[in-house]
């Protein structure tokens, strides 16, 4: 079977970037492990947008896929302070650097990818919540698959 579940995946920050854009680069990497991750956004795909043509002389538009983004990467976390993994999400939130991050799926897939971070804020709720961390990540990379 190929499907698996999230539990025991794992997603990692270092404040350094690769020398060389490949699994090989991003995995000399140093990484600091982003502590009580409850759910993991998409780190995976791209979202394209339409370019229309709209000739004055026809009655039918042309559509045609045209650039894209990459997705936004939504993070929940168990809000600690001292995490060393939330201190560098938490830095890079203040700063407009560009962070490399490696998501380890359960099955052992790595996914590597750089990403500024756009917000790390705060979650209280009610009396019967844990305080939890929510962080954007906005993508710079394409995601690379590492072993």
């Amino acid at each position: 079977m190929s499907t698996h579940t999230v539990a025991g995946s794992k997603i990692f920050v270092s404040a350094a970037l690769p020398t060389t854009m490949d699994s090989t680069g991003f995995a000399a990497l140093t990484w600091a492990e982003v502590g009580e991750v409850t759910d993991i956004g998409s780190v995976l795909g791209r979202a394209y947008n339409t370019a229309t043509h709209a000739p004055i002389g026809a009655q039918q538009q042309t559509q045609k896929k045209a650039s894209y983004t990459l997705s936004n990467a939504e993070f929940v976390c168990g809000w600690d302070e001292v995490d060393a993994g939330q201190i560098i999400i938490n830095t890079g939130a203040k700063s407009y650097d560009i962070y490399a991050f490696k998501l380890l799926k359960q099955d052992g897939t790595i996914r590597y990818f750089t990403a500024q971070v756009m917000q790390y804020v705060e979650n209280n709720g009610t009396v019967d919540n844990i305080v939890q961390g929510a962080f954007t990540l906005l993508r710079q990379t394409d995601s690379i698959t590492g072993a």
